[in-house]
């Protein structure tokens, strides 16, 4: 078993643990399965998620291709729910940036970009996490 911190994403301390002989991750609450990412964005006083850096550490898992990845809510999975996160999160920073960059209110922006990732998986839960989400990409500037 190997713990490995990945830097600062979901939070500050984000770590990974793998199983190498056995081809497992366990992903802490950098992977949610049928859930919206939890951003835990709520300034001035807990700012420690950056959407941007969560993004590179979940292109890094995609690479490690792991048989079994242990999410840190929801059902163990395979190595396509590490892609369905990088996706994901690709795509709330894309259409927030583009509504941002074209200066939107922030209302605005969170009523769209929200109303599009529901549309994309109406299946998932945790929908209250997409304004944080929003929030968040809107501080950041690549």
């Amino acid at each position: 078993m190997q713990l490995r911190a990945t830097g600062r994403a979901h939070s500050k301390g984000d770590q990974v643990v793998t199983v190498p002989d056995a081809g497992v991750l366990f992903t802490g609450d950098l992977v949610d399965a049928g859930q919206f990412s939890i951003f835990p964005w709520f300034p001035p006083h807990d700012t420690d998620v950056s959407g941007l850096r969560w993004i590179e550490v979940m292109r890094r898992l995609v690479a490690t291709a792991p048989d079994v990845v242990v999410p840190g809510h929801g059902d163990i999975s395979g190595p396509q729910l590490l892609a369905d996160v990088r996706d994901y999160l690709e795509l709330l920073r894309d259409e927030t940036w583009v509504r941002r960059d074209s200066a939107m209110p922030q209302e605005t922006i969170v009523a769209e970009v929200k109303a599009l990732m529901i549309e994309r998986h109406p299946e998932w839960a945790g929908q209250n996490w997409i304004e944080q989400g929003v929030g968040c990409f809107c501080a950041e500037h690549a």
